[in-house]
């Protein structure tokens, strides 16, 4: 699940004041003297309650006088206030879990087509070889193969076959070129006539 962004400490406690008008904690026409009042309860900075209070005078739900304090103004203010952040931040959270959506199904189609460009040229080098199928032969722990290039191995005049991929643990090498290290369990792909099978057995078993 997506993470909502970190909601500001005044918004959290604008949201509150109005649950505590709400709940009659505050009553209508009540004065709260002052700001220090507030910033005593939240132990926030002046300046942190000014802006909440600055959000709830822009919805009505208190009156800000220097001289005589914070008046409660309307309960029903309140209850709008508190919808309107819930619309706000049930549009924030669907606007992230949107644009996270979009993010890994971007990583997805960019998967996609890598697999799709590897099929693409997987069978590029089929058609190359005309209707032959590939034979796999798989390199035993044993095998003199293990730790040497396809180069060193000489692969094509020693068995007549040409390595058109190798397999290792779930991936495809495609055209694998002389100086790519055969490992031990790797799968050797490759085409030539149907000889070419137990020759290339007979090759990367010796020991």
């Amino acid at each position: 699940m997506s993470k909502q962004t970190k909601t500001p400490n005044y918004i959290k406690i604008a949201v509150d004041i109005a649950h505590r008008i709400v709940n009659n904690q505050f009553i209508e026409g009540e004065r709260i003297t002052g700001r220090t009042t507030l910033v005593s309860i939240y132990n926030v900075s002046p300046e942190t309650i000014r802006r909440s209070l600055a959000l709830l005078k822009d919805m009505n739900v208190v009156t800000i006088n220097e001289k005589s304090g914070i008046i409660i103004n309307s309960k029903n203010s309140a209850k709008e206030f508190l919808n309107k952040f819930k619309t706000k931040s049930d549009f924030t959270y669907l606007n992230n879990e949107t644009f996270d959506l979009i993010k890994k199904r971007k990583e997805i189609d960019s998967k996609l087509e890598k697999n799709i460009n590897s099929i693409i040229e997987f069978a590029t080098q089929l058609r190359n070889v005309g209707s032959i199928i590939p034979f796999e032969s798989i390199v035993e722990k044993d095998s003199f193969a293990v730790g040497k290039s396809i180069g060193e191995l000489d692969f094509w005049h020693n068995t007549k076959a040409t390595i058109i991929a190798v397999k290792r643990n779930g991936d495809m090498f495609l055209s694998p070129g002389p100086y790519f290290i055969i490992n031990e369990d790797d799968i050797i792909v490759y085409v030539g006539d149907d000889s070419v099978l137990e020759t290339v057995k007979n090759y990367i078993s010796l020991h």
